[in-house]
């Protein structure tokens, strides 16, 4: 018993490392990308980055990856491109609500086509993006909130946003793929259902339900 434990705890620990490590290297990614393309306006990687870990390993991993990549994007980042730190408390709060309902509703997602996804990214631009405006309203131009001057915000900056719809329709119709690369990569080294273990009852039902999702 006292063995079977034991064996129980160390796998719990390598589980765990194994999740970080991901995490990381997905969050880094993101970063990484996105200060690739600082220069083209609203085009980001981070929100995706947050969507595929919280599908991966739920909300808890994905709060994670949500704070650690936006403090570092923002205060390294941007900081070296122009301060917007003003912003910042609003980005967060978008960051969280996105990991939050990915990884509450990951198993939902799983389900969906990848236009599906595409329109979920799209409308999760558009919520960040009216979510920014009123910040910068509040934050920068020290306006009080009157919906006919959030409306000419958004207005003035339509093509911005359009950008933003249009990538992240892109980026998130793009997830299955990823978590098939991902999983993929996991099988070639023998680790089994390392990302998604309570999705399914066993692993065939797991990879069934990602690859079917892909299918229009």
């Amino acid at each position: 018993m006292k063995n079977k434990i034991k064996k129980w705890g160390q796998t719990n620990k390598i589980e765990t490392i194994l999740k970080m490590a991901i995490s990381a290297s997905l969050g880094s990614l993101g970063i990484v990308l996105s200060t690739i393309v600082v220069f083209i306006p609203n085009f980001e990687l981070i929100s995706v980055t947050i969507f595929l870990v919280s599908i991966l390993f739920g909300v808890y991993y994905g709060l994670l990856t949500a704070i650690s990549v936006a403090l570092m994007y923002e205060f390294v980042v941007t900081a070296i491109f122009g301060p917007a730190s003003y912003l910042f408390v609003f980005k967060l709060v978008s960051y969280i609500i996105l990991a939050l309902i990915a990884g509450l509703a990951r198993k939902g997602f799983l389900k969906l086509s990848f236009w599906e996804l595409g329109i979920f990214g799209s409308l999760f631009a558009l919520f960040y993006d009216i979510l920014i405006t009123l910040g910068f309203q509040i934050a920068v131009i020290q306006e009080k909130v009157v919906f006919s001057y959030l409306l000419l915000l958004l207005v003035q900056g339509i093509l911005f946003t359009i950008t933003h719809v249009f990538s992240n329709f892109v980026l998130f119709s793009l997830t299955k793929t990823i978590l098939n690369w991902i999983m993929s990569a996991f099988q070639v080294r023998g680790l089994k259902q390392l990302m998604l273990p309570s999705f399914s009852k066993n692993e065939e039902e797991t990879t069934s339900l990602i690859s079917n999702g892909d299918k229009i």
